[in-house]
């Protein structure tokens, strides 16, 4: 399997850069890429056998070359953040895979080695920043792991500042049609659960790890809905007052979970009984805020990029999924987006491409504190979910990061 990991690579690398795969080749053949790797590992908990330790390793190192530093993280460094980003991937491919994952950890292994093969040389000859700028855009973008310290509770963000997420980098807003002059709404039901509000005690949000674009990892966030009684709730896209909390809890239990807090500090615990602890706008857990009183319309955009596949780990496919709200001061709003898809054909010898961009829609638009009303241009209305981010410490209220539903938007402009 190494022999194949590696040539694999050389073939991959050839493609684009055939003096680069000749070097690895004739390294690859001088050196055994799993046993550089494992000397990584010493005095560490970490195993070369086990697919998320080693992918805990190249998140780690991904930051240590970001940040040129050579500090060593604690065993507790090291737990967080398999905890933080790798753990929540232990149920999707390629991790859950057995017939994958293997292969995937020896992708994981040589990429590693790789890595800092060539930062190591970057070192000796003064020009780290230029190594660091022509990075593949699939690793975690240098420029995120920059604004993020390592510590024993993982990669949480410097000064009290968020830790934004690792996206891919921008490209053009898609365009997105004028809206129609409104329809004749039909008029949207009354809430069914308006009592919901009544038990909250505050709406949050916590850094979390996902799948992005080419399958890299990245940094997420999800809103939280915290109530009295000591619970709390992974809010998805509808508006919490058309929630049916005790039907939910039934069908998502993990969405469900316990939380305490002292002071600044925030314990929650989920299903799984483990308990993680966070200290409100310290990199992971912040205050999310509604529409303020009044506040009914906004003159502001916001984008999401999110996607799969797995060139991020040398595979072939990269996957790139781009959504975009046009939000306008006179209440009529437009939304637009693209879908990419992409096969290098390393593996079968035949590369593909597909795209496309998604209808675009638009309509008139409320918003009422927590809650985002969208009526298209055919009439009909739903309701969803809606919060503004926060910045700094105290918390600050930030309108350039939104929750549409239960998915994060940032302003591009």
């Amino acid at each position: 399997m190494r022999a194949a990991t590696v040539a694999r690579h050389v073939r991959e690398l050839r493609a684009t850069n055939p003096l680069a795969a000749a070097e690895v080749a004739r390294e690859m053949a001088r050196h055994d890429y799993d046993a550089i790797f494992r000397s990584f590992l010493t005095d560490t908990d970490l195993r070369a056998d086990d697919a998320g330790d080693v992918l805990t390793a190249f998140i780690i190192l991904q930051w240590m070359v970001a940040n040129d530093t050579k500090a060593e993280p604690s065993a507790a460094a090291l737990r967080a953040v398999r905890r933080q980003m790798v753990a929540p991937m232990a149920d999707k491919p390629p991790l859950s895979q057995p017939a994958t994952r293997a292969a995937f950890a020896e992708q994981v292994k040589l990429r590693t080695v790789l890595h800092h093969a060539g930062w190591q040389a970057a070192q000796r000859l003064g020009i780290v920043p230029s190594f660091v700028a022509t990075l593949p855009k699939d690793f975690i973008p240098p420029a995120k792991l920059r604004v993020v310290a390592l510590t024993d509770d993982g990669l949480v963000g410097k000064g009290g500042r968020r830790a934004p997420a690792a996206r891919a980098a921008a490209e053009a807003p898609p365009s997105v049609a004028a809206v129609a002059p409104p329809a004749a709404a039909e008029p949207l039901a009354e809430p069914r659960h308006a009592a919901n509000w009544e038990q909250v005690e505050g709406v949050y949000f916590r850094s979390t790890t996902g799948v992005g674009v080419g399958g890299m990892v990245v940094i997420e966030f999800e809103p939280l809905i915290l109530f009295r009684d000591g619970s709390f709730y992974e809010i998805d896209d509808a508006a919490l007052e058309d929630v049916d909390l005790a039907a939910e809890r039934a069908a998502k239990p993990r969405r469900f979970g316990r939380w305490t807090r002292s002071g600044d500090a925030y314990v929650l615990t989920g299903t799984g009984g483990k308990p993680d602890e966070y200290r409100l706008q310290e990199g992971s857990f912040f205050k999310a805020y509604p529409a303020e009183s009044g506040e009914r319309t906004i003159a502001r955009s916001y984008r999401r990029m999110s996607g799969g596949g797995n060139s991020a780990m040398g595979g072939d496919v990269m996957i790139a999924v781009s959504s975009r709200y046009d939000f306008r001061s006179d209440g009529t709003y437009g939304r637009g987006g693209s879908v990419g898809a992409t096969n290098s054909g390393a593996t079968t010898g035949v590369g593909s491409a597909v795209g496309r961009r998604r209808a675009p829609e638009g309509g008139r638009y409320s918003l009422d504190r927590h809650t985002l009303t969208l009526t298209g241009a055919d009439g009909r209305s739903r309701r969803l979910f809606f919060a503004y981010g926060s910045e700094k410490s105290p918390p600050q209220l930030d309108r350039e990061m939104a929750f549409i539903g239960g998915s994060v938007f940032t302003n591009p402009d």
